[in-house]
């Protein structure tokens, strides 16, 4: 074994340029006489695989590769000091193929670390045969594995160096203490923003210079001397007096770090303002009292030692920066943070500063929870009662260090980040012109990075743009962060929407803007949506509010109604027996007028409850020309009415009464809105498709529907009432000339044949409405001739017999039902509610022959009484009428026992013979 160690150290000893990976894998593998050596590290930044910096297999070099680490005996490994399986290998870890391949039957492997103790890569071995000796194995692993890490660290140490001049100018800007940078010859090559902030001079005129700047010229051999060693690479330190604006003399802390610069060693000086911390050693060593008080209030660590190196004092700071508690360490001898095997020269420290020396030096430091840190240690003689000790002054530096490293980043580190970003990165300079972009730039423009750098315009904004672009540009570089979205398009020709953000930044020591996009088509369109679909929501809730107002008034009217028709009708039937001839037109005419209030209840209906009228197919330019007749006599002479009809047209399964109701209410709103005087043109336009978005409903248009429109000369329409046009009862006229139903029937009339309302309005100019009803199939049936929608008056009929029951809230439709019913011949007995009627049927069941029942009741609706009617008396009869019919389903009348289904008003033509055919004959 120890033949074995003296080889492990002459291999690691004597291995080193670009070959040494591969020559310290050969020595081991040869040493510990396996098969297999490898050195992997991390693949950035995930770390599931590991990179093989070299590999000796049988003696030979083999090529670099990538694997992953998860189903390895390397998963297991990794961030252990050792790790070993000494056999059964292959059957451990079964899913890693090589293994099972090279026929492995041991592995032993130690972690590769940097030197903040983080796992970095694995040095491992192999064997075709079971591993012996553990102890040798991992000894020589770890021997080698040392070497190794450090050979990586400095290969990232010599790549930090090597940083790019425009990260250097950077992060040289950005730095807050004093920079001056000074080549071999100690001539000024550069010097910082804070360093002219501090002494108010001129960076042009310090360029060059080879003397001291603020320190007196009497330190310059001194200073000198120090540089040489600096340029030699030794990290230097001094402190001095300095001379700033005004006259003003200070203290100032002064570290010389070694750089390569533009290919040539220079020394960078980093300069700190220490005037107060001397000051206050001065203070400490004065008093008692002042020592505590300051002692105690400084944030760097103190640790306050005699003669003989003992522990005197600590403070807070240094408590919390070590760990260690002050009573646990009073008294003590030895070092608390430091490792004494690394500062073997603490006691000669120690006896400088007791003679009078202020000494500062850098050292690795340990806490007490085993963490580790670079500490700063400023040795400082002073008098503490009476006698001599030395105050030991420590702060933590890791992050000033980390922070020099940084300023030795170089520009594949800049360009990592800023190719990793997945907003779209653009950096233009002041005068607007493109400095970078990043990939996600290239990906939403379409544009490649060569194409872009050096250009002035944009890129994938409109060129009308640019001048506004510039003042934004120019705001930013004033120091004013700057947001606003901007419709773009890519080079393939998409269009999309892009949220920049405009951000001032400092690049190669010059003033540039950060321009940051962000694509947001896809969340403005969602907004646009969902602000749609509210309008839409909101319209069809205040439609269905309006709707069931509408349905109400309509159910109410509808009872008038019937009373109205029925005595109609008895005394149509009375005419007929006195045979009187005038008093038969008077009836007639009143009949016609109350069928045509029939149809504007059923209008009201379609409205509020979607309720179908009767539909068949029609010719809708006849259908219009004759609206046009009846409309004609009712427009003034100073009104122009023209038409223009599309005659070869498929005749369309339409309710001809509903329609021509919608043209006339159009016609008379067009008539109104002109006060008398114009000119209306009606049109008729054939199948087209057509995509728009409806006046009434709001919702969405696409499709082929044919057109009839309605223009008007008119003043046009307000957007306030554009609005609520639609909404039953609203209107702009004066009271007493509408009633404002006419746009409220047109739009349920419209959408209950499956169309929509377009409106196009102009102010001071015309409006045109544009009524949209679906096109028609190929094939469409032929148009039908219209029927009279009135009845004839009804003439004396047959007798009936029988006893019926009716049941009807309403005072005037049970008289009406009483008298009609018994001018038939039939013996009625009426009911106010539903309630009434069941109790008068469970006092005698065989007493009545059929039961007739309003469905809109207190107490029990029409379908609930005709349940209790079929428990009490199975099989009879039951009529119900109602004007909700559409609210009822076959089922639910089937279930309930009902025999017929009326519509409200009922017509006596219609209901002798169904009554004829329910009672039982006699």
């Amino acid at each position: 074994m120890e033949d074995k160690l003296h080889a492990a150290a002459l291999a690691v000893s004597s291995a080193e340029g670009e070959q040494v990976y591969e020559d310290l894998v050969a020595a081991l593998a040869r040493i510990l006489g396996v098969e297999f050596a490898t050195i992997a590290v991390y693949e950035e930044p995930e770390r599931s695989q590991l990179r093989t910096l070299a590999r000796s297999a049988g003696g030979r070099l083999l090529g670099s590769i990538s694997y992953p680490i998860a189903g390895t005996p390397c998963e297991k490994a990794i961030g252990r000091a050792f790790g070993y399986f000494p056999e059964n290998v292959r059957a451990q870890f079964a899913k890693d193929a090589p293994l099972q391949e090279l026929g492995i039957e041991g592995y032993a492997a130690a972690t590769l670390n940097d030197a903040g103790g983080a796992p970095i890569g694995l040095l491992s071995v192999m064997s075709r045969r079971p591993l012996a000796n553990p102890q040798l194995i991992e000894a020589m692993l770890k021997i080698f594995a040392a070497r190794i890490a450090s050979e990586i660290e400095r290969r990232r140490a010599e790549q930090v160096l090597r940083a790019s001049e425009s990260q250097y100018r950077a992060m040289f800007d950005a730095a807050a203490d004093s920079l001056v940078l000074r080549d071999a010859e100690y001539r000024v090559v550069d010097v910082n923003p804070a360093f002219l902030s501090r002494t108010g001079l001129r960076r042009e005129d310090l360029i060059g210079m080879d003397g001291l700047i603020v320190i007196p010229q009497t330190h310059r051999e001194r200073l000198f001397a120090l540089h040489q060693r600096a340029i030699a690479g030794e990290p230097i330190q001094f402190e001095a007096p300095a001379t700033v604006p005004g006259g003003t003399r200070i203290e100032v802390e002064v570290r010389g770090v070694p750089m390569m610069h533009q290919g040539r060693p220079h020394v960078l000086y980093v300069g700190r303002d220490i005037t107060e911390r001397k000051a206050q050693e001065a203070r400490l060593r004065n008093s008692e009292e002042q020592y505590r008080a300051i002692f105690d209030a400084t944030t760097d660590a103190l640790v306050l030692r005699d003669a003989e190196f003992r522990i005197v004092d600590v403070n807070p700071a240094y408590e919390a920066l070590s760990g260690n508690r002050r009573e646990e360490v009073l008294g003590k001898q030895a070092l608390t943070m430091r490792d004494p095997a690394k500062n073997p020269d603490r006691r000669e420290v120690h006896k400088r500063a007791l003679a009078g020396e202020s000494v500062l030096l850098e050292t690795e430091a340990v806490r007490k929870d085993g963490g580790a840190f670079l500490l700063e240690v400023h040795a400082v003689p002073m008098d503490y009662k009476g006698k001599p000790h030395v105050l030991y002054i420590g702060r933590d530096i890791t992050e000033r260090k980390a922070q020099e490293e940084r300023l030795r980043a170089n520009e594949e580190q800049y360009s990592a980040i800023f190719n990793a970003i997945d907003e779209a990165l653009v950096l233009r300079d002041a005068e607007f012109r493109i400095v970078d972009v990043n990939r996600a730039y290239e990906t939403m423009s379409g544009y490649a990075r060569a194409e872009v750098i050096g250009e002035y315009g944009l890129t994938f904004s409109a060129p009308e743009n640019r001048e506004h672009r510039l003042a934004l540009h120019r705001r930013a570089l004033a120091g004013e962060q700057v947001q606003f979205e901007v419709n773009g398009r890519s080079k393939d020709g998409r269009d999309f929407m892009v949220e920049v953000r405009l951000v001032p930044i400092q690049y190669q020591g010059k003033p540039h803007v950060l321009q940051i996009g962000q694509e947001v088509t896809a969340r403005r369109a969602a907004e646009g949506e969902r602000v749609q679909l509210e309008v839409q929501l909101r319209q069809a809730q205040k439609m269905e509010a309006i709707g069931h107002l509408t349905g109400g008034i309509a159910h109410d009217f509808n009872n008038i109604l019937q009373g109205i028709l029925g005595n109609l009708a008895l005394a149509a039937e009375r005419q007929a027996e006195l045979a009187d001839a005038r008093l038969g037109r008077y009836l007639e005419r009143a009949q016609h007028s109350a069928q045509r209030a029939r149809e504007l209840i059923g209008q009201m209906l379609t409205f509020s409850r979607g309720q179908r009228g009767a539909r068949r197919p029609v010719a809708m330019s006849d259908l219009v020309r004759d609206a046009c007749k009846l409309l004609r006599s009712t427009l003034p002479s100073t009104i122009d009415l023209r038409l223009s009809l599309e005659e070869a047209m498929p005749a369309m399964e339409v309710d001809p009464v509903q329609v021509e109701q919608v043209v006339l209410n159009l016609c008379i709103n067009a008539r109104d809105a002109m006060g008398g005087t114009g000119a209306i043109r009606i049109g008729l336009k054939p199948p087209a498709r057509i995509q728009a978005v409806c006046a009434s409903c709001r919702q969405k248009v696409n499709g082929r529907f044919v057109e009839l429109y309605v223009r008007d000369t008119g003043p046009g329409i307000p957007p306030q009432v554009m609005d609520r046009m639609f909404e039953p009862f609203f209107s702009t006229k004066e009271t007493g000339r509408g009633s404002g139903m006419g746009l409220s029937l047109a739009h349920g009339i419209v959408h209950e044949h499956g169309g929509h309302i377009l409106v196009d309005s102009l102010a001071n100019e015309r409006t045109k409405f544009r009524v949209l009803l679906p096109a028609p199939e190929s094939g469409a049936a032929e148009a039908a001739p219209a029927d009279d929608p009135t009845q004839p008056p009804v003439r004396a009929r047959a007798r009936l017999s029988g006893r019926v029951l009716v049941a009807d809230d309403e005072e005037v439709i049970r008289e009406f039902m009483a008298e009609l019913l018994g001018s038939w011949g039939l013996e009625v007995t009426v009911c106010p509610d539903g309630a009434a009627a069941r109790d008068a049927v469970q006092a005698d069941p065989q007493h009545y022959d059929l039961v007739i029942t309003d469905q809109t009741m207190p107490q029990l609706t029409g379908i609930e009484l005709a349940r209790e009617l079929a428990r009490l008396r199975p099989g009879l009869p039951v009529i119900l009428y109602t004007g909700y019919a559409e609210d009822l389903s076959p089922r639910e009348l089937r279930e309930a026992g009902i025999a017929k289904l009326m519509r409200k008003p009922i017509e006596p033509a219609q209901f002798f013979p169904l009554l004829a055919g329910l009672l039982p004959a006699r």
